[in-house]
Formats: C-alpha cells, structure tokens, sequence
C-alpha cells in the first residue's frame, strides 16, 4: 500500500480476503477502553502474544494485565514500543498519538488496524462469529461497521451452533478420504458435493444419526469405514445438533 492510499488519498481499496495464523506473533494495542478490549479479545482467542500499551487500565483489561495474558507497558506509547510486532492497533482517543503509532507502524512495516481511520488502516477486522472451527466474517471494507454487524447478527441467526458439529463431521470424513481412499481432489469434490446434495447438513442439525449413517454407507469409499465414523463424532459430541 503506497502512502497515498494509506492516507486516503488514493484510490479506493479492494482488500484481500484471508484468515491470519497469530499463534504466538506479536500483536500491540494502544489504548485501553472498550475498542481496545474488543482487539485485546479477538488477539487472546487467536493465540497472539499481546503487549498492551496505556498508561491507566481497569476492569477487565487491568486483570488480563496482572494475570499475566497479556505484556502490560503502564505509560503513554513511545517510539519503539511496535518492535517485534506483526500487527498493531491504534485504538486511543488522542490524535496525535494515533498519528504517531501510524508513522512508526509504515517505518517497520507493521500492519495497522487505525480505530478513527480506516482509509489509513493496512487492514479491517470484520464483523464475525463462530461455529466450531467456522468463522463467519462479514465485511464493508470500514465503510459501514454498523451494516456488518446487522448482517452478521442476521446469518448467526440462521448458522446456529449446530453447524460447529457440521464442519467437525466434514473435516473427519476428509480426512478419512486422504488417509484411506486413494482418490485425487476432483474425486473427493463430487463425493462432498453429493453428500450436502442429499441433505448431510440437516441430518446433522436433526441429529438424524440413522440416516446419516445410511448416507454414509451408500456414499463413501468401501475402505472407509463409515460406522465407525459417525460412531468416534458422536463420541466426541454430547448432543451435536444442540
């Protein structure tokens, strides 16, 4: 990103969809109210390793801080204080500070998240949730956070919990295939795609076990044994469609 379209001035930004591995880099939030805390959540769930700069906390933040979850610098942010980082975000009222955080982040090639500034912001989080390892995201580029989160609240509520079941039944059916069946990826699309054709999701979401072994038998490779496969997920899952 050229320092023009950083600063808005440029064209308009088409960003790039993906999902980020944070286990163990380095995230900096600057500031500590409620923006902050909201970064400071995602970053814990993700695994990131955190250093949380502000010179005053309370609530919550201030027991992540002494219970040692994330590295707490107790003073206003200073130059250096991105060293080592992968990803910082901007999330105080000041400025000034937000203006600085900004040029240290371009200096070091740090990708900034400014929470009153998405034009001069390397990336956005969007609005999401999850079920199981299904994460749902919905995105206006930070034109309209307000429109994500109403979309967002929309599809959590017709993507219910019970589709974390769904995904975590799916992931051991491929893996299955991969160990087992010997097909190639083009083989493995059409026995997935016809599995979800003949209804595999609302199976799982009724907790229709029966059918869905049927379901298996009829569609999965001989070598793939089947009923030990809906026997090992529901195993694992107390009351899966719940």
């Amino acid at each position: 990103m050229t320092g023009d379209e950083r600063d808005g001035q440029g064209p308009a930004t088409t960003y790039y969809p993906m999902n980020v591995q944070l286990r163990g880099r380095l995230a900096v939030v600057v500031g500590g109210g409620e923006v902050a805390l909201r970064k400071v959540r995602g970053l814990l769930a993700a695994e990131a390793r955190i250093r949380l700069v502000c010179p005053h906390l309370e609530g919550e933040l201030l027991h992540l801080a002494e219970g040692g979850r994330v590295e707490w610098l107790p003073r206003l942010y200073a130059e250096g204080d991105l060293k080592g980082a992968f990803m910082a975000f901007a999330a105080t009222n000041d400025r000034a500070v937000q203006a600085v955080v900004q040029r240290e982040a371009m200096r070091h090639g740090v990708l900034l998240n400014s929470a009153d500034d998405p034009a001069g912001s390397d990336f956005h989080v969007p609005a999401h949730f999850r079920r199981g390892a299904m994460l749902i995201t919905v995105s206006t580029g930070g034109g309209s956070p307000a429109l994500a989160k109403v979309v967002r609240e929309r599809l959590e509520e017709e993507i219910g919990p019970g589709y974390g079941a769904v995904v975590d039944l799916l992931a051991r059916i491929r893996q299955c295939l991969v160990d087992g069946s010997g097909d190639g990826a083009a083989e493995h699309g059409e026995i997935f795609r016809s599995l979800l054709h003949q209804g595999l999701v609302a199976k799982v979401l009724a907790g229709d076990w029966f059918e869905l072994q049927m379901l298996l038998l009829r569609e999965l490779p001989e070598q793939v044994d089947a009923v030990a496969l809906v026997r090992d997920f529901l195993d694992s899952h107390d009351s899966p469609a719940e």
